[in-house]
């Protein structure tokens, strides 16, 4: 299936901008022809084209499915971007084609990335979306500091680092708190500063651990999705196999 991203009005779809030169130049659609579209809602909308120019490609639609592609958990990962910014939309790219529902990209003591490029985010997002095939955009927020970002923060919060003895398996945390909303924060590449999980310890968050590994933060990221991911995904013997061998260790 060729998918595109539309903005709706009423029982009317045009297609991004972005989509149109790909619509007729690439894929030679026509008029008359089915398309088939996401708006980041959610649903899955089948569309005929009924006009078209360089820059429209528009018409009328239905609904074809609803919630399509959702996932049955809630899960935002709050995150120190890394340095390199390639391993950043890696994280990105993998996490939403598990069905993050949202990132919250935090400013840490030890941060060394301090800016975010939003609109490129959004494409690799987006471009993640269609090509797992989901119908849900998750929210990407802008860069924040840690203090902040745990303000907008609900549910079951909990920290990955590597200074604490005394930590909880993610997969069974996960199993004790489902199906609250989960939060999974992950530190830069010098980890959490000693302040920083003593604050995200006093707003409730449970120290947990994902590998036996010292992970990068990006692979991190990658590792805690992924636990969600499996654990709700038990029915099927194989990826309940995989999960296990995945995530349940150390970090």
């Amino acid at each position: 299936m060729q998918l595109f991203f539309a903005h709706i009005h009423g029982d009317l779809f045009k297609l991004d901008e972005s989509e149109v030169a790909h619509c007729t130049k690439v894929l030679r659609k026509s008029v008359g022809d089915t398309v088939y579209f996401i708006t980041g809602k959610g649903p899955l909308y089948r569309g005929t084209i009924e006009a078209m120019s360089k820059r429209e490609v528009s018409g009328h639609f239905e609904v074809e499915a609803s919630d399509w592609g959702g996932v049955p958990y809630d899960l935002t990962v709050a995150i120190a971007p890394t340095k390199n910014m390639d391993r950043f939309e890696w994280f990105l790219e993998k996490a939403i084609e598990m069905g993050v529902s949202r990132i919250l990209p935090v400013l840490c003591q030890r941060s060394e990335r301090k800016n975010l490029r939003l609109d490129r985010l959004e494409k690799v997002a987006l471009s993640a979306a269609k090509q797992s095939l989901k119908g849900t955009l998750p929210a990407i927020h802008p860069l924040q500091p840690l203090e902040s970002a745990l303000d907008e923060c609900s549910g079951a919060l909990a920290v990955a680092h590597l200074e604490d003895d005394e930590r909880t398996s993610w997969p069974q945390f996960i199993d004790a708190h489902t199906p609250t909303p989960l939060v999974l924060f992950i530190g830069p590449e010098g980890d959490f500063s000693p302040e920083e999980i003593a604050m995200l310890k006093n707003r409730g968050a449970t120290a947990v651990h994902l590998s036996s590994s010292r992970l990068r933060t990006e692979t991190a990221g990658v590792a805690g999705v992924a636990a969600v991911y499996f654990q709700h995904h038990s029915s099927d013997p194989l990826a309940r196999t995989v999960g296990e061998s995945c995530c349940p260790y150390s970090s």
